[in-house]
């Protein structure tokens, strides 16, 4: 992946706990881990928190152009939010993300859809800012 690309920090929208995964690394950063449901089988998966990247580890098997049912691994709820993906109809999985504002992504196993929103953009870009060193250094966007 490309210099500069941010590692999302995200949590479960129902109970607030985070869903990073500091045991399982993927493009050298913490990964995002769900319970997963698709055909029947149950197991996890891990999503790659780089944004724009697609990378994903599970222990069942994923099909390409299913949907998958996903879960937070802590409170078990259902992470589909109350959006359908614009680019191929399938529901969209809800995350928020630690410094505000959440991320959404698709949940058909191969759709690249996804997308970040605020509620307070200036407070949460001034808070990614901050995180990530931005406007420290000359040239850094």
């Amino acid at each position: 992946m490309g210099k500069g690309l941010i590692s999302l920090k995200v949590k479960c929208p129902h109970c607030n706990k985070s869903l990073m995964d500091h045991t399982l690394f993927l493009n050298g950063k913490p990964s995002i881990k769900l319970r997963i449901e698709m055909g029947g089988n149950q197991g996890t998966v891990n999503l790659c928190s780089t944004y724009g990247c697609y990378e994903i580890q599970s222990n069942i098997n994923l099909v390409k152009d299913e949907i998958a049912k996903l879960f937070c691994p802590q409170c078990r709820k259902d992470l589909h939010g109350t959006h359908m993906c614009d680019a191929c109809g399938a529901p969209v999985v809800d995350f928020l993300l630690e410094k505000g504002g959440k991320v959404h992504v698709c949940s058909r196993i191969g759709c690249k859809k996804h997308y970040v929103s605020f509620e307070d953009i200036y407070s949460t870009l001034t808070s990614f800012y901050h995180e990530y060193d931005y406007g420290a250094r000359d040239n850094d966007f």
